[in-house]
């Protein structure tokens, strides 16, 4: 039997519209339970090497246990933000950015993933803002980001940031280390 799960209603108040340095408009919202095909597009459309840098594996596709953590969140311990673009009628996400608290604690880990051509316009950089905020605000400590060293997308992103983050280089691992101290940012 599967176990009973807690679902917050929808927090309206964090959508809103942003517009990028290059004068795009974006909407950012919580992501949805319905939002599984977009996330499945927003995947077929990530080059290998974003794949990788957003899951630490190699994947080919999504599987569906994975879609489905992806998209069932309860906004509170796990809370995800999309970026949605309006193409023809149709809407795609183009991001997302999220926290997923670890289990009887108040750190969380944070993981963002932009489609290629999306990357290096300020997307990641408001996204992360963002979240980071909703994290604080929830009375979190810190967030972790596990990350390839080649990663220097993710790196400048929260250089320009000037969090007090800390960053371990991990021979060993599999992935470096940075963590944000939450109550450490000036507001």
């Amino acid at each position: 039997m599967e176990a009973f799960r807690v679902y917050h209603q929808y927090p309206l108040y964090y959508e809103e519209w942003i517009t990028l340095k290059d004068g795009s408009a974006i909407f950012l919202r919580p992501i949805k339970p319905t939002d599984g095909l977009l996330l499945l597009d927003l995947f077929q459309k990530l080059s290998r090497e974003t794949i990788y840098f957003r899951f630490l594996t190699h994947l080919n596709r999504l599987q569906p246990e994975m879609l489905k953590q992806l998209v069932e969140i309860d906004y509170e311990s796990h809370f995800a933000l999309a970026a949605i673009i309006t193409a023809d009628t149709k809407e795609s996400i183009i991001g997302t950015c999220r926290y997923i608290v670890k289990e009887n604690t108040n750190h969380a880990e944070l993981t963002i993933v932009l489609r290629d051509d999306w990357q290096k316009k300020g997307l990641g950089k408001a996204m992360v803002t963002r979240v980071v905020n909703i994290a604080r605000s929830k009375g979190l400590a810190s967030i972790e980001i596990l990350l390839d060293y080649r990663n220097e997308g993710m790196k400048q992103i929260f250089a320009s940031l000037g969090y007090p983050v800390s960053y371990e280089s991990s021979i060993l691992d599999i992935a470096d280390r940075m963590e944000i101290l939450l109550q450490e940012i000036k507001i």
